[in-house]
Protein backbone atom coordinates (compact mmCIF):
# COMPACT_ATOMS: atom_id res chain seq x y z
CA UNK A 1 0.00 0.00 0.00
CA UNK A 2 2.86 2.26 1.19
CA UNK A 3 5.99 2.15 -0.22
CA UNK A 4 9.00 3.96 0.61
CA UNK A 5 13.01 3.01 -0.41
CA UNK A 6 16.07 5.50 0.17
CA UNK A 7 14.24 8.33 1.38
CA UNK A 8 16.21 11.15 2.71
CA UNK A 9 14.98 14.45 3.65
CA UNK A 10 16.90 17.41 4.25
CA UNK A 11 16.09 21.02 6.43
CA UNK A 12 17.11 24.29 5.12
CA UNK A 13 18.86 22.11 2.33
CA UNK A 14 21.67 21.11 4.54
CA UNK A 15 20.42 19.36 7.80
CA UNK A 16 19.97 15.60 6.95
CA UNK A 17 16.84 14.08 9.11
CA UNK A 18 16.24 10.79 7.08
CA UNK A 19 18.81 8.70 5.82
CA UNK A 20 17.66 5.79 3.18
CA UNK A 21 15.03 5.13 4.59
CA UNK A 22 12.94 1.84 3.84
CA UNK A 23 9.80 1.60 5.26
CA UNK A 24 6.75 -0.04 4.21
CA UNK A 25 2.89 -0.48 5.07
CA UNK A 26 0.42 -2.97 4.12
CA UNK A 27 -3.06 -2.97 3.56
CA UNK A 28 -5.27 -3.83 6.26
CA UNK A 29 -2.42 -3.39 8.98
CA UNK A 30 -1.03 -1.50 11.84
CA UNK A 31 2.91 -0.62 11.60
CA UNK A 32 4.20 0.79 15.18
CA UNK A 33 7.01 3.34 13.81
CA UNK A 34 9.40 3.69 16.94
CA UNK A 35 12.45 5.78 18.25
CA UNK A 36 13.16 7.98 20.93
CA UNK A 37 12.60 11.88 20.30
CA UNK A 38 14.31 13.43 17.53
CA UNK A 39 14.76 9.73 15.40
CA UNK A 40 13.17 11.06 12.51
CA UNK A 41 9.53 9.58 12.88
CA UNK A 42 7.69 12.98 12.43
CA UNK A 43 9.58 13.50 9.74
CA UNK A 44 9.01 10.18 7.87
CA UNK A 45 5.05 10.44 8.36
CA UNK A 46 4.89 14.52 6.85
CA UNK A 47 7.34 13.17 3.94
CA UNK A 48 4.44 10.66 3.39
CA UNK A 49 1.65 13.44 3.74
CA UNK A 50 3.70 15.67 1.53
CA UNK A 51 4.07 18.33 4.66
CA UNK A 52 7.98 18.91 4.69
CA UNK A 53 8.28 21.96 2.22
CA UNK A 54 5.68 24.13 5.17
CA UNK A 55 8.80 23.56 7.38
CA UNK A 56 12.07 24.00 4.87
CA UNK A 57 12.29 20.52 4.37
CA UNK A 58 12.88 18.19 1.34
CA UNK A 59 13.25 14.68 0.18
CA UNK A 60 16.99 14.98 -1.35
CA UNK A 61 16.68 11.53 -2.48
CA UNK A 62 14.52 8.59 -2.86
CA UNK A 63 10.87 7.62 -3.72
CA UNK A 64 7.54 8.08 -1.52
CA UNK A 65 4.96 5.51 -3.31
CA UNK A 66 1.11 5.35 -2.05
CA UNK A 67 -0.62 2.43 -4.30
CA UNK A 68 2.10 2.36 -6.95
CA UNK A 69 1.90 5.83 -7.59
CA UNK A 70 4.41 8.56 -6.61
CA UNK A 71 3.51 10.95 -4.17
CA UNK A 72 6.99 13.04 -4.44
CA UNK A 73 6.39 16.30 -4.76
CA UNK A 74 2.69 16.19 -4.61
CA UNK A 75 0.68 18.93 -2.44
CA UNK A 76 -0.42 17.79 0.99
CA UNK A 77 -4.22 18.19 -0.43
CA UNK A 78 -3.89 15.60 -3.69
CA UNK A 79 -2.32 13.70 -0.88
CA UNK A 80 -5.31 13.98 1.27
CA UNK A 81 -7.49 13.01 -1.78
CA UNK A 82 -5.39 9.77 -2.69
CA UNK A 83 -6.56 8.54 0.88
CA UNK A 84 -3.87 9.78 3.03
CA UNK A 85 -4.49 11.47 6.51
CA UNK A 86 -2.20 13.00 8.91
CA UNK A 87 -2.86 13.73 12.69
CA UNK A 88 0.37 15.88 13.91
CA UNK A 89 1.22 16.18 17.30
CA UNK A 90 0.21 19.02 19.02
CA UNK A 91 -3.69 18.38 18.07
CA UNK A 92 -4.16 21.37 15.67
CA UNK A 93 -7.66 21.80 14.99
CA UNK A 94 -9.59 25.17 14.88
CA UNK A 95 -9.75 26.09 18.68
CA UNK A 96 -12.21 28.59 18.24
CA UNK A 97 -14.48 27.04 16.38
CA UNK A 98 -17.33 24.16 17.99
CA UNK A 99 -16.66 20.70 17.75
CA UNK A 100 -19.55 20.27 14.97
CA UNK A 101 -17.68 23.38 13.05
CA UNK A 102 -14.35 21.11 12.86
CA UNK A 103 -16.05 18.13 12.17
CA UNK A 104 -17.48 20.00 8.87
CA UNK A 105 -14.56 22.09 7.66
CA UNK A 106 -12.65 18.53 7.63
CA UNK A 107 -14.97 17.43 4.96
CA UNK A 108 -14.87 20.29 3.34
CA UNK A 109 -12.62 19.11 0.16
CA UNK A 110 -14.66 15.80 0.68
CA UNK A 111 -18.73 16.28 0.94
CA UNK A 112 -20.18 13.92 -0.71
CA UNK A 113 -21.04 11.14 2.13
CA UNK A 114 -20.37 14.01 4.60
CA UNK A 115 -23.38 13.31 6.57
CA UNK A 116 -22.43 9.68 6.83
CA UNK A 117 -18.96 9.88 7.83
CA UNK A 118 -20.44 12.18 10.63
CA UNK A 119 -22.71 9.76 11.85
CA UNK A 120 -19.65 7.02 12.08
CA UNK A 121 -17.22 9.26 13.71
CA UNK A 122 -20.02 10.53 16.33
CA UNK A 123 -20.47 6.42 17.23
CA UNK A 124 -16.75 5.81 17.44
CA UNK A 125 -16.34 8.94 19.46
CA UNK A 126 -19.28 9.69 21.58
CA UNK A 127 -18.09 12.36 23.91
CA UNK A 128 -17.62 14.73 20.55
CA UNK A 129 -21.57 14.38 20.31
CA UNK A 130 -22.23 15.36 23.72
CA UNK A 131 -19.81 18.33 23.13
CA UNK A 132 -20.37 18.98 19.96
CA UNK A 133 -21.82 23.02 20.14
CA UNK A 134 -18.95 23.50 22.44
CA UNK A 135 -15.54 25.57 21.23
CA UNK A 136 -12.89 23.23 20.70
CA UNK A 137 -10.44 25.46 22.77
CA UNK A 138 -12.64 23.92 26.05
CA UNK A 139 -11.75 20.37 25.87
CA UNK A 140 -9.29 18.36 27.49
CA UNK A 141 -6.07 16.99 25.67
CA UNK A 142 -8.01 13.70 25.64
CA UNK A 143 -10.83 15.03 23.87
CA UNK A 144 -8.49 17.13 21.48
CA UNK A 145 -6.78 13.88 20.50
CA UNK A 146 -9.97 12.14 19.62
CA UNK A 147 -11.61 15.19 17.85
CA UNK A 148 -8.11 15.61 15.14
CA UNK A 149 -8.88 11.48 14.47
CA UNK A 150 -12.63 12.32 14.34
CA UNK A 151 -11.20 15.28 11.56
CA UNK A 152 -9.31 12.85 9.91
CA UNK A 153 -12.08 9.81 9.31
CA UNK A 154 -14.13 12.87 8.06
CA UNK A 155 -11.54 12.64 5.07
CA UNK A 156 -12.70 8.93 4.60
CA UNK A 157 -8.76 7.76 4.59
CA UNK A 158 -7.91 4.57 3.51
CA UNK A 159 -4.21 5.18 5.37
CA UNK A 160 -4.22 6.72 8.47
CA UNK A 161 -0.81 8.51 10.14
CA UNK A 162 -0.90 8.81 13.75
CA UNK A 163 1.53 11.24 15.21
CA UNK A 164 2.58 10.54 18.92
CA UNK A 165 -1.50 10.14 19.58
CA UNK A 166 -0.60 9.26 23.59
CA UNK A 167 1.36 12.30 24.25
CA UNK A 168 0.58 14.17 27.51
CA UNK A 169 -2.90 12.04 27.96
CA UNK A 170 -3.47 10.22 30.95
CA UNK A 171 -2.94 6.32 31.33
CA UNK A 172 -6.72 5.51 30.93
CA UNK A 173 -6.94 8.15 27.75
CA UNK A 174 -3.96 6.10 26.24
CA UNK A 175 -5.89 2.95 26.40
CA UNK A 176 -8.86 4.65 25.02
CA UNK A 177 -7.08 5.96 22.10
CA UNK A 178 -5.14 2.82 21.10
CA UNK A 179 -8.70 0.93 21.83
CA UNK A 180 -10.30 3.18 19.28
CA UNK A 181 -7.53 2.56 16.69
CA UNK A 182 -7.92 -1.13 17.08
CA UNK A 183 -11.37 -0.67 16.64
CA UNK A 184 -10.84 0.92 13.12
CA UNK A 185 -8.41 -1.64 11.68
CA UNK A 186 -10.62 -4.63 12.69
CA UNK A 187 -14.50 -2.94 12.27
CA UNK A 188 -13.26 -0.67 8.91
CA UNK A 189 -10.45 -2.70 7.84
CA UNK A 190 -8.54 0.89 7.92
CA UNK A 191 -4.09 0.48 7.91
CA UNK A 192 -2.88 2.60 10.27
CA UNK A 193 0.91 3.89 10.80
CA UNK A 194 1.47 5.24 14.40
CA UNK A 195 4.36 6.98 15.61
CA UNK A 196 5.07 6.87 19.34
CA UNK A 197 8.12 6.87 21.06
CA UNK A 198 7.27 3.36 23.22
CA UNK A 199 3.75 2.39 24.44
CA UNK A 200 3.53 -0.92 25.47
CA UNK A 201 -0.53 -1.03 24.04
CA UNK A 202 0.99 -0.13 20.84
CA UNK A 203 3.20 -2.83 20.55
CA UNK A 204 -0.02 -5.19 21.17
CA UNK A 205 -1.38 -4.10 18.76
CA UNK A 206 0.91 -3.33 16.30
CA UNK A 207 1.50 -6.24 12.93
CA UNK A 208 4.89 -4.67 11.97
CA UNK A 209 7.40 -2.91 13.99
CA UNK A 210 10.47 -0.18 12.78
CA UNK A 211 12.48 1.11 15.32
CA UNK A 212 14.57 4.74 14.38
CA UNK A 213 17.30 6.05 15.46
CA UNK A 214 19.21 9.33 14.60
CA UNK A 215 17.67 9.41 11.04
CA UNK A 216 17.82 5.78 10.37
CA UNK A 217 15.99 2.59 10.46
CA UNK A 218 17.68 0.32 13.26
CA UNK A 219 15.09 -2.58 13.77
CA UNK A 220 12.47 -4.15 11.30
CA UNK A 221 10.70 -6.75 13.01
CA UNK A 222 7.28 -8.21 13.89
CA UNK A 223 6.48 -6.92 17.49
CA UNK A 224 6.89 -10.51 19.35
CA UNK A 225 10.60 -10.79 17.96
CA UNK A 226 11.51 -7.23 19.83
CA UNK A 227 11.62 -7.17 23.60
CA UNK A 228 11.99 -4.50 25.81
CA UNK A 229 15.80 -5.07 25.96
CA UNK A 230 16.12 -4.49 22.11
CA UNK A 231 14.41 -0.83 22.78
CA UNK A 232 16.26 0.31 25.45
CA UNK A 233 19.23 -0.77 24.10
CA UNK A 234 18.70 1.36 20.81
CA UNK A 235 17.02 4.47 22.38
CA UNK A 236 20.29 4.74 24.77
CA UNK A 237 22.58 4.35 21.92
Amino acid sequence: MLEVRGLSVRYDSVIAALEGIDFAASEGRIVALLGPNGAGKSTLLKAVAGMLPFEQGEISAGRVEFGGVSLKGKHPAAITRAGIALVQDGRQCFRNLTVGENLRAASFRHAEGSAERLELVLSYFPILGEFYERPAGFLSGGQLQMLVIGMALMLQPRLLLLDEPSLGLSPVMVQSVFAIVERLHEELGMSVIVAEQTVPRLMEIADDVYVLSRGQVALHAPPQAISEDDLQRLYLS
